[in-house]
């Protein structure tokens, strides 16, 4: 135990606490377009944009490698959302309705 209190410090707990509750918000996203690809209700380019992002979150390699703590996810967590967005300013222009 000696040897991880020499690692610890207020402000790297508070920082790593912060990281945590990012991805909290990273999992959310893609378990939103997880359910909305898996639901056979929606259309057909709905379900393109949930297979694009969700592909992009599962490729280790994308614009910013997930192996850099604090940035690694925080551009899957963009286009995550970005791909939310745009699926929920879209869908009721359609006529399909639907909730994202």
């Amino acid at each position: 135990m000696s040897d991880f209190s020499r690692a610890y410090s207020d402000g790297a707990f508070k920082a790593k606490l912060g990281a945590i509750a990012g991805l909290r918000d990273l999992f959310d996203a893609a378990k939103r377009l997880h359910a909305l690809l898996r639901d056979p209700a929606t259309p057909l380019w709905v379900k393109g944009v949930c297979v694009a992002a969700l592909g992009y979150l599962i490729l280790p390699t994308d614009a910013v490698t997930d192996f850099i703590p604090g940035l690694g996810y925080s551009e899957d967590l963009a286009v995550l959302a970005a791909a939310i967005a745009a699926i929920a300013t879209r869908w009721g222009e359609d006529g399909a309705g639907g909730e994202v």
